[in-house]
């Protein structure tokens, strides 16, 4: 085979060269042989000369919405099992009106066709891999609506139709009305909901946790002691309201130190003296039996609401014979509002 080695170039052709010229210094033959180096490079990382120029090509019609997003810091890149972790324990927890404004910009969406476009293209570029079909009589106003949802993970589902369902129902005055589940589909239809009225249904199909978080979040300490207690006792207790507790104070009812044994897993006498105190302060905190323990070097305040002298007695009495089953003495004295403990001494 006879190769031809002399080269007709067109203007055309040597502007595309001109940064390559410009490089090696007006050397056309040097530019050349970087232009081949080029393709070679270009054609090892694609494969095939078809391969190349259709990936080019497509890079060179720029980002997509998500790549540029993803270039401005809009969005961030998480791997899916991140992804999944997070829609795991998120369940429950409705988003804040601002977020699905910002996602999902009601001056820009204005029909469900255009929500329907939307979220598809999205979840396409997201890998969400969920298909969105949205279907309702009335485009711009609609009176009832349906949302289809396949794919397989049901909880990238539960997210892609809470995202929809919260839109119309901000923007559409739509609740639910049915939510049908199967193994790889979700159907929920909606229906208008009278004027001034709140979207119940939705707040309760997604956001069902949403005060216990906030409560949580609220008192962290509270709610961590008092579910260590709960569990460590298999749930065997029974809450009493204050003034219910307050009368069983003043009777002749007796106290028992299990609850400590049963979260320590030692008999009381065992307990280090110290962690007894803490167990015992973050307890009856977190049971509200009184309202604030302070723990100093040789002393213990108890501070509590109650109003019965007899059963601030009986209390009284309580502590210093619980601290005694620890292996330590203490003398106290009481107040209105306050206990007062003081060591005496202890065993060994």
């Amino acid at each position: 085979m006879i190769i031809r080695k002399n080269i007709a170039l067109e203007n055309t052709h040597l502007s595309k060269l001109d940064p390559l010229i410009k490089k090696n210094e007006e050397n056309l033959s040097a530019a050349i042989r970087d232009a081949i180096e080029i393709a070679e490079a270009a054609l090892r990382y694609y494969g095939t000369f078809e391969k190349t120029m259709s990936s080019l090509s497509l890079e060179n019609k720029g980002m997509t919405a998500q790549e540029s997003f993803l270039e401005n810091g809009r969005n961030v890149l998480i791997s899916s099992p991140i992804f999944l972790w997070a829609l795991k324990w998120t369940k429950g927890i409705p988003m804040d009106k601002e977020i699905i404004d910002e996602f999902l910009d009601p001056l820009k969406i204005r029909t469900i066709s255009e929500l329907d476009k939307y979220i598809n293209d999205v979840s396409r570029d997201s890998g969400w891999n969920c298909k969105v079909s949205i279907y309702s009589m009335d485009d711009i106003n609609p009176s009832t609506a349906t949302i289809s949802i396949s794919g397989n993970n049901e909880l990238c589902r539960d997210f892609v139709s809470q995202l929809i369902v919260m839109f119309l129902v901000q923007n559409k005055r739509l609740d639910i009305e049915t939510v049908h589940r199967r193994a790889t589909s979700t159907r929920i239809d909606l229906k208008q909901r009278p004027q001034g009225t709140m979207p119940d249904a939705a707040i309760k199909y997604f956001g069902y946790s949403r005060n216990v978080i906030d409560e949580y979040m609220s008192k962290q300490d509270f709610w961590k002691n008092l579910v260590e207690i709960y569990s460590s006792v298999n749930y065997n207790m029974v809450s009493l309201h204050k003034d219910q507790y307050e009368n069983l104070l003043a009777s002749n009812g007796s106290f028992d130190a299990g609850i400590f044994e049963s979260i320590s897993k030692q008999h009381v006498s065992t307990i280090r003296h110290q962690d007894f105190l803490k167990l015992l302060k973050s307890t009856h905190e977190s049971l509200l039996i009184v309202d604030k323990i302070e723990i100093f070097d040789h002393s213990i305040n108890v501070y509590h609401s109650y109003k019965n002298e007899k059963a601030i007695q009986r209390l009284q009495d309580y502590y210093v014979s619980l601290l005694r089953a620890n292996g330590h003495e203490y003398e106290s004295k009481y107040s209105t509002s306050l206990i007062v403990l003081n060591h005496i001494c202890c065993k060994g």
